[in-house]
């Protein structure tokens, strides 16, 4: 599992620069768990608390960069080429039919609304962008949900990378326990969900 985090450690050997690159890269190519690399990132590159700063700024603007990539897509696409191309690529990408359909009716309610907490929820954070696109939703006010959806998911991931850095924990060791750990209580939380679902 060491061995998986190096490269993550030769783009973040350029400090700010590779940070950027790296969380544009998460937006872009989804990574699961995607933060994972958020709490590497704080771990290895805040020394100190106003290292946060830019490091959470610059990491959310690339997220919003990548959110607006998906965007385009989908604008460019349109709904039926972009749904043809979910049913039959999608499942390579963690993309099945039934969670883009799910995106898609998420906007008819409230599109600011769904898109900002839909930049904390896994795999959703990624492709709501999509739906977006094709709707045509307002730039403006779909970049600045993402922002501030995205600033609450990558800040919160990196500012426990950098807790754990203080309490002198080795970055990848760090990283690898907390994903574990995530792991564990998103698995508990679906689990709860569906007994839920099921007992009603």
């Amino acid at each position: 599992m060491t061995e998986s985090i190096v490269p993550l450690g030769a783009f973040a050997a350029y400090g700010l620069l590779g940070a950027f690159l790296l969380a544009l890269a998460e937006r872009l190519v989804p990574v699961v768990p995607s933060y994972g690399l958020f709490i590497f990132l704080g771990s290895t590159l805040a020394e100190r608390p106003i290292d946060l700063v830019p490091l959470i700024l610059l990491t959310t603007l690339a997220s919003t960069l990548g959110a607006i990539g998906w965007y385009g897509i989908g604008y460019a696409l349109g709904e039926e080429r972009t749904h043809r191309a979910v049913v039959r690529y999608g499942r390579f990408v963690w993309l099945k039919e039934p969670l883009y359909l799910s995106l898609a009716a998420r906007y008819e309610r409230n599109a600011f609304v769904a898109t900002f907490v839909g930049q904390t929820i896994p795999v959703v954070r990624c492709y709501l962008s999509l739906p977006a696109g094709i709707l045509a939703l307002p730039l403006a006010t779909f970049a600045l949900a993402v922002f501030l959806g995205s600033a609450l998911w990558v800040g919160g991931f990196i500012g426990m990378g950098y807790g754990l850095h203080t309490l002198g924990w080795d970055p990848v060791r760090a990283t690898i326990l907390a994903v574990i750990g995530l792991i564990l209580i998103e698995g508990a939380v679906v689990w709860v969900l569906r007994r839920r679902r099921q007992a009603v």
